[in-house]
C-alpha cells in the first residue's frame, strides 16, 4: 500500500521493484545480493500494530545490515534521522540511535544520514501545517529545528554513491536557517491566504489520547511519541559533517512555499503571486524616510 504512489524514475527495465518482508531474512538477502550499493531508507514515524518501532529502526536494519554484510557489497549508505540519542525522551530518536549503532558493529564502512525535518512534494511538515485536519498541539508550535529540502537530502545521497571517502562518516543534513514550528505555520498560512487553527492541550492529556487513537484507527492521525517530540528541539553533532562536506548549498524553505503549497489557495486567490513578491509590491507602495539626525 505504501508504495502504490510511486513510479518508475529510469527507463524500461532500469528500475526493478523487489517485495521483501523486514522480518523475511531471505527475501532481504535476494534484495541485495546483486548490488554495489544499499540506501537503507526503511523507518516509520509512528508505530502500528504490525511493526513498531523497535521493529523497523532496530530489528530491520540489524537485519538489513547483516544482509549487506554477508553478500560483501560494496556501500551501505543508512538512513538515520536527527536528534538520535540513546538517552532521548523520544522512543522515535532513541531505536534511531541503536539502530545506527547496530548497523556500524556490522559493516562498520556505513554512512550515517542525520537528515532534520524534511519538506518537498508530500512532506509531513508543510502539507501537515496547509491541511484543515492539522489542529490538535501540545507546546504552542514552539519545537525549533533546520527544516531540510527533500531535494538536497537527495542530491546528497547522490553524491555519497559516487564518493567513497564518505564511507564510515556520519552526515547531519539541515537547512540553512533554524525555524519554529509557530514560523513555519505563520509562513504556511500567508501562502495558502488561509488562517489555520491549532489547538493546544497539555501533554498529559494529549499523549495518552494520541497513544489510544493511534490504536484505535488503522489510519494515522497522531502518536504518543510524535507528541512528546513536539517538546524537542534539534540539536547538531558539532563532529558530523555536513552539506559543506559535499559542496551543497542548502535552500531555504521560504522559498520554497509557493511551489508546495499554491494547490491549498481557494480559487479566488489561486493565481497570486507567491508571498514573498506580495509583499515586495506592498513595500513600494509606500515611501520609508529616516531620519539619522
Amino acid at each position: 500500500m505504501a508504495k502504490r504512489h510511486l513510479k518508475v524514475t529510469g527507463d524500461l527495465g532500469r528500475v526493478t521493484f523487489m517485495e521483501y518482508d523486514l522480518r523475511n531474512t531471505a527475501s532481504l538477502e535476494e534484495s541485495v545480493r546483486h548490488s554495489d550499493v544499499v540506501y537503507n531508507l526503511v523507518g516509520r514515524d509512528y508505530p502500528t500494530k504490525n511493526f513498531d518501532l523497535e521493529d523497523v529502526h532496530v530489528e530491520g536494519a540489524e537485519r538489513i545490515a547483516e544482509a549487506v554484510a554477508k553478500y560483501d557489497v560494496d556501500r551501505f549508505i543508512h538512513m538515520s534521522s536527527h536528534n538520535a540519542d540513546k538517552n532521548s525522551p523520544s522512543e522515535f530518536f532513541r531505536t534511531k540511535a541503536r539502530g545506527e549503532e547496530i548497523v556500524r558493529q556490522i559493516f562498520p564502512e556505513t554512512t550515517i544520514v542525520r537528515p532534520a525535518p524534511v519538506f518537498g512534494f508530500e512532506d509531513r511538515l508543510l502539507h501537515k501545517l496547509a491541511k484543515q485536519v492539522n489542529l490538535l498541539t501540545s507546546n504552542h508550535l514552539q519545537q525549533r529545528f533546520w527544516p531540510v529540502h527533500a531535494i538536497d537530502v537527495g542530491t546528497a545521497l547522490s553524491k555519497m554513491l559516487e564518493d567513497d571517502t564518505t564511507a564510515g562518516e556520519t552526515y547531519e543534513l539541515y537547512g540553512p536557517r533554524e525555524y519554529s514550528m509557530v514560523e513555519i505555520a505563520e509562513l504556511v498560512d500567508r501562502e495558502i491566504i488561509k488562517h489555520r487553527r491549532h489547538i493546544n492541550l497539555p501533554k498529559r492529556l494529549l499523549k495518552p489520547a494520541a497513544k489510544l487513537l493511534n490504536q484505535a484507527i488503522w489510519w494515522h492521525t497522531l502518536s504518543a511519541d510524535e507528541v512528546e517530540r513536539e517538546f524537542i528541539d534539534q540539536t547538531i553533532d558539532p563532529k558530523a559533517k555536513t552539506f559543506k562536506d559535499l559542496d551543497i548549498q542548502p535552500g531555504d524553505i521560504a522559498d520554497f512555499t509557493f511551489s508546495y503549497l499554491q494547490d491549498y489557495r481557494s480559487s479566488s486567490y489561486y493565481d497570486l503571486p507567491p508571498a514573498t513578491e506580495r509583499e515586495k509590491r506592498e513595500e513600494k507602495k509606500y515611501l520609508h524616510v529616516i531620519d539619522d539626525q
